[in-house]
């Protein structure tokens, strides 16, 4: 059984991965400080409109998603040869 990772983890998780400072990412996201730390963690979640912005930022910045919703780095698997 796989489970899931929240919508905390799944923010902070991507935030790490892009090497962002909250401050640096909330202003990417459009939204307070403060929204983002509420964000992160875990006592509210981004409408329905940044989630969807953050989706667009996590495929700009090469971000996949495991099966759990945990994010990942994106990575080519194929050596280049193959390609």
């Amino acid at each position: 059984m796989i489970t899931q990772v929240d919508d905390a983890t799944r923010i902070r998780v991507i935030r790490a991965l892009v090497g962002m400072t909250s401050r640096a990412f909330a202003a990417k996201m459009g939204v307070a400080c403060q929204s983002l730390t509420s964000w992160e963690h875990g006592r509210c979640t981004p409408t329905r409109e940044k989630r969807k912005q953050l989706a667009a930022f996590c495929q700009k910045a090469g971000i996949g998603f495991m099966p759990s919703g945990c994010p990942v780095p994106a990575v080519d698997l194929l050596p280049s040869q193959e390609r």
